[in-house]
Formats: structure tokens, sequence, C-alpha cells
């Protein structure tokens, strides 16, 4: 079995601001094995991004802090090392591809000189050897005549190459985890595709694992092996990949497997209605209750997140009753309540 690379335990992320506490991660826990890809899904607002973030200790603060938990890589704790022994960790052990790569990348910076940037600091390349170096992962990442666009600025290139030059940055030190934040968000669907697929050639050839942050269900099923589903700032279900599919055992996930539009379907696409919790403001009970279609008066209770069969844990009252097949956990007369 493939060893452990990291593993968050309780991780809460609050921002302090003055409209009250905004508790963004509240309670995740998590672990990534070796060569995995682990998806973490759910809807804008559940305390995807903030936890990726948190991981690699790059929440604003003030107002923003990691107020309890812990986030062990490779044995050792991230909260508790200094600024710079982060620093050395960044880029070069865990990486991150983020959502946007024009407001990622600064425009006034070639990009092979940002590619540059993490060789010279974390691999003490000089100049030139970074820059052969950048070249390099410039094809690597599939970029057409690298010799002359590592000179380009990031506004000479599309979106696509944008996003490619992102990757490129994030896998120069060969980092052992790869956290991709909607990494395919606002690209044209042929881009997407051709962007997925090179992340799965790349974790192949580089051994990494990777943490695919993503709303869309559809990339799940195409790259991930385990599935972590986030709402309301916790973790609902965590499964293998095929269970969340096939024996999801939460209401939530069961709503957004179910709003997937169907090939040659001419049905009205189904929503799960209400909106995501305000953060400040969580009911005091089931986080997903006003929403949930199969909700109990017993719901009122916060539930805890266990495991319903091996490998597969979940957060609601009645993931017993909807492993037995007792519970269809997302009818087709589907209401808010409260």
């Amino acid at each position: 079995m493939n060893e452990t690379l990291l593993e968050v335990d309780d991780l809460r992320t609050y921002f302090f601001t003055d409209e009250g506490v905004v508790r963004a991660v509240d309670g995740v826990s998590f672990s990534v094995r070796a060569g995995e890809t682990l998806a973490v899904v759910g809807e804008s607002g559940s305390g995807k991004s903030v936890t990726s973030l948190s991981i690699l200790r790059l929440i604003p603060s003030p107002p923003g802090r990691i107020v309890h938990g812990s986030i062990r890589f490779k044995g050792r704790d991230l909260l508790a090392l200094s600024n710079h022994e982060m620093r050395r960790i960044r880029g070069r052990e865990i990486s991150m591809i983020f959502q946007e790569p024009m407001t990622s990348l600064n425009p006034v910076y070639t990009c092979g000189d940002q590619i540059m940037e993490a060789l010279i600091l974390h691999e003490q390349l000089d100049r030139r050897a970074a820059r052969e170096r950048a070249i390099e992962m410039l094809k690597l990442v599939g970029i057409p005549s690298p010799g002359e666009r590592v000179d380009e600025y990031p506004h000479q290139m599309s979106g696509g190459m944008r996003q490619r030059v992102m990757i490129a940055m994030a896998l120069a030190c060969h980092p052992s985890i790869l956290i991709a934040d909607e990494p395919t968000t606002a690209l044209d669907v042929t881009i997407q595709a051709q962007i997925l697929e090179l992340l799965k050639r790349l974790q192949s050839e580089l051994g990494m694992a990777v943490i695919l942050i993503t709303h869309d269900l559809g990339v799940v099923a195409e790259t991930a092996d385990r599935v972590v589903v986030m709402y309301g700032g916790q973790v609902v279900e965590s499964c293998d990949v095929n269970d969340a599919f096939r024996r999801t055992r939460h209401p939530y996930t069961a709503g957004l497997l179910r709003s997937l539009p169907r090939l040659g379907s001419r049905k009205a696409l189904r929503v799960i209605p209400g909106t995501v919790p305000d953060p400040a403001h969580f009911p005091l009970g089931c986080r997903f209750e006003p929403r949930c279609p199969v909700a109990i008066p017993r719901c009122g209770d916060p539930p805890p997140l266990e495991r319903v069969e091996d490998g597969h844990l979940a957060r609601c009252w009645r993931a017993r009753e909807i492993a037995s097949g007792s519970l269809d956990p997302a009818p087709a007369e589907e209401a808010p309540r409260g």
C-alpha cells in the first residue's frame, strides 16, 4: 500500500470579521497517499479552496487564522513550522495551481522568469541552468516553441497556455503533492480535456499525489481515486470514487449526482433547493438539513462523521438507512425544508 504523505486532522480555519466569526473550514479531516488523486468536491462556499490554502499556510491574516487541528506532511506538522521552513516546502514539496492563471501570474515578468524563480530558490540553479529547465518544463506541458515562449509575458498567451504555464511552475521542482484548485475553470471544454489529460500524464511520469479541488463531478469520474465531499466547511462524505457514483451514503452527494445532465435526456435538470449556508451563521444541527429532502427531527442535532462501511465515511443520521437500500437519499420530489 502507498505511504500516507499528508494527514489533515480536525482542521479549523476561521475569519474574524466585523460581522462575526466566519467558520470557513470547521473540523476537516482527510489523508492523501503517494501517487493517488484525491478529489475535494462541493459547491462554491463549501470550504474547498480555504482548505487548500490552509495546507500551504497561505490564509490572509488578518482576518483569517487556523485556530485548531494539525496538518502532517511526511510526519511533520506544517502548523508547527516557522515561516522560513514553510517557504522551503511551498513549491518544492507541495505545489499549487490556482484557479485563475491571469491573476496568479505576475504580468510584469516573463513566463520563463516566473518558472525560473522557483528553480533558483529551491534547486539553487544559476540563471542559465534555470532557463534551460524552464524551457524543458514548457515543452513537458505541451507549449509549442518553448524556446520562444519562455520570453513571453502572460498577456501574450491564451487562457489554456497560461494554465499550462501555471502547471509548469507548479511542477518545476517535482513536488510530492500537487494541489490543483479548479484547474479548468473558465476554459472551454476542449482545453479542459487537454489540461486534465496533461495532469494525468504528468502525475504518472512524476509519481506525485494530486489533490483536485472541483465542483465538476464529471472531472472527478475521469481522474480521481478517492473523493472527499465538503459542505458547510465540513467533510460530509469520504469514499472510493466508484462508491461515490454508485453507492453514495449522503443526501448532498446524491443531490449533486442527480443534478448532472444526462446524455440524450430531455428532462429539466434537477437542482438542490436552497443555497449554501452563511458560514458566519451555520444551522445548529446538520448543516444540510434546511435543504435535505429526507431530513427528520433528529437532524436538529449535529451528526458526526462516521464509518458506514469499510472505507466509506458519511456525516448523516440516516446514512445506514441509505446504505441498506431502505431510503432513497434524493427522492424525485425535493423541496426545501425549514
